[in-house]
């Protein structure tokens, strides 16, 4: 007679939701010195490399939908760290870094480094590439119901 698998130790969400924890709170941890988390750091690096067109240019890059976005851009907005522009040309609002939000930014790299180091060096170079690969894989049109 064949067993039903217990979900918990074979559901790929489960498992992803778990590392997902432990790797946040790492890098939360690290950045809470300079008073951000990993996700507004994230959100801080990308406007600035990126310098999108708008936040509906961000939420798609970040494969999130406009209201998250814009729930998590609020504090920083609030903190003077980004600035959302006023509607432009077909309703677009640009996202910028401000001053402050580069300063930030400057601020944090050097803790977010230590931070990617430590975990580069758990997981080492080979099982590191091989996760970014596997996580490429990880689209919505790729795993979709066909």
């Amino acid at each position: 007679m064949a067993t039903t698998p217990d979900p918990d130790f074979v559901c790929s969400a489960a498992r992803l939701l778990r590392a997902t924890r432990v790797v946040t709170r790492h890098y939360d941890d690290a950045l809470r010195p300079v008073g951000i988390t990993i996700t507004q750091f994230g959100l801080l690096n990308m406007i600035k490399r990126y310098e999108p067109e708008s936040i509906s240019d961000v939420a798609q890059m970040l494969n999130v939908d406009r209201t998250t976005l814009s729930r998590n851009l609020k504090p920083l907005e609030n903190a003077g760290l980004v600035f959302r522009g006023n509607e432009g040309e077909s309703r677009r609002r640009r996202v910028l870094l401000t001053t402050l939000g580069v300063a930030k930014l400057k601020e944090a790299m050097p803790l977010w480094r230590k931070a990617q180091t430590r975990i580069e060096e758990v997981l080492g170079e080979a099982k590191l590439q091989d996760l970014y690969g596997a996580l490429a894989l990880l689209r919505p049109e790729t795993i979709a119901e066909g």
